[in-house]
């Protein structure tokens, strides 16, 4: 997968969030411009980005430092490889609470951790240590065992997204123009 360049993982940003420049701008703390934004999205990248201009990107798009200024390296032509093959970017995460945040990354280690079990159990050679640098535990005898830890329908549990009653009560409040009594 071809990582984006700065404008456009600035232009996707923009784009999924419905911003105008200048809306982008003021998410970005006033730095860049949406007169800058617009160029950094629309015009060729001629050197980096100040350093105010990259913590207002962060700012704005939940990217860190690094994917910002390789972003960038991208625009200027630079053949950058990716220093850390395990990094996610996950749009406006910046945006979301510290709890949340926490719990996401708690589930991405849980499925990292499944990940190393199932390509230790498809690889001989990864039997003896798994991808996080810890010794394998060996099966008992006696039958299978699910190193994970995980149930067998985790994906539908995780998918669960609860009861939504309360959402439409609401909208039919809203619609009334009353306010709850919660």
């Amino acid at each position: 997968m071809s990582q984006p360049d700065l404008g456009a993982l600035l232009a996707d940003v923009k784009a999924a969030r419905g911003w105008s420049f200048e809306a982008m701008s003021r998410a970005c703390g006033g730095v860049p411009t949406g007169k800058r934004l617009f160029q950094l999205i629309n015009s060729p990248l001629k050197n980096f980005p100040d350093p105010d201009t990259i913590r207002g990107l962060q700012k704005a798009t939940g990217a860190s430092t690094t994917e910002i200024v390789m972003a960038a390296a991208r625009s200027l032509g630079l053949d950058v490889a990716e220093t850390d093959p395990d990094a996610l970017h996950v749009p406006g995460i910046s945006l979301a609470s510290d709890t949340d945040r926490e719990a996401l990354l708690k589930i991405g280690r849980t499925l990292s951790e499944a990940a190393a079990v199932l390509a230790a159990a498809h690889d001989p050679s990864l039997s003896e240590r798994n991808l996080q640098g810890e010794p394998r535990r060996k099966a008992r005898r006696g039958g299978a065992h699910q190193p994970t830890g995980l149930p067998e329908n985790w994906k539908d549990l995780a998918a669960y997204q609860g009861p939504e009653d309360h959402l439409r009560r609401t909208d039919e409040w809203d619609a009334r123009g009353e306010e709850s009594q919660g």
